[in-house]
């Protein structure tokens, strides 16, 4: 059983080389770096995201219709996940990341927000995680919240719970931006052994991969 790496071991082996640094106070703009230069994560999420947000303007657009005519479900339940999803789902989301971190091994998680640029992130303080465990983590919060609003949704009908989750599950696509964005930075690495780290007192988070050493 290998032994599991730390941030030294990272820093200070030949055997490893920096890929890329990364300020916390930058990530809008890596996110914009990794959507640009990968195409199939990004197409694949592109295409999900155009399905719900056009699903999201025909459900608004009903809404108010219906609401004209007197009934009131489908505006209350898309009011009341507006109000939600922008408020409590951003926390549910970083917690999903949290619990992910713990899930695959890691400790001394914590959270980030730059308020000004809307960027609400957790992280895992020094804790070396590898490739595998990192795609739990950024994949989590859109199984987990996609998976419950389905359920919810096959559970009621013409509700205003059932306008509410298929309400979240449209702008839920929203937040997982820059989740999918990382995911597009191993794929642009697919092939390398990638592990990366947080450093909280930084605010930087690093990847590191093992290099090809030829016999």
């Amino acid at each position: 059983m290998r032994r599991k790496l730390n941030p030294e071991d990272l820093q200070n082996n030949s055997e490893f080389e920096l890929l890329a640094e990364v300020s916390h106070q930058k990530l809008r703009e890596f996110v914009v770096e990794q959507i640009r230069a990968e195409k199939y994560i990004i197409r694949l999420y592109s295409a999900y995201q155009a399905i719900m947000m056009t699903l999201f303007v025909f459900l608004l657009t009903r809404s108010v219709i219906f609401a004209f005519k007197g009934h009131s479900e489908q505006i209350t339940g898309m009011g009341l996940a507006l109000l939600f999803s922008f408020s409590v789902l951003i926390v549910i989301h970083e917690l999903l990341h949290a619990l992910a971190y713990w899930l695959t091994g890691a400790r001394k998680i914590s959270f980030g927000v730059i308020l000004k640029k809307f960027i609400f992130y957790a992280l895992a303080d020094r804790q070396v995680i590898a490739e595998k465990a990192f795609h739990i983590v950024a994949l989590a919060p859109l199984v987990i919240v996609k998976a419950t609003c389905l359920l919810v949704i096959l559970k009621t009908e013409s509700s205003v719970l059932f306008y509410f989750s298929l309400t979240v599950m449209c702008l839920h696509s929203l937040f997982c931006a820059g989740d999918m964005a990382m995911l597009a930075f191993y794929r642009i690495h697919r092939g390398k052994e990638i592990y990366n780290f947080d450093n909280r007192s930084e605010g930087k988070t690093y990847f590191y991969t093992r290099k090809n050493i030829e016999s």
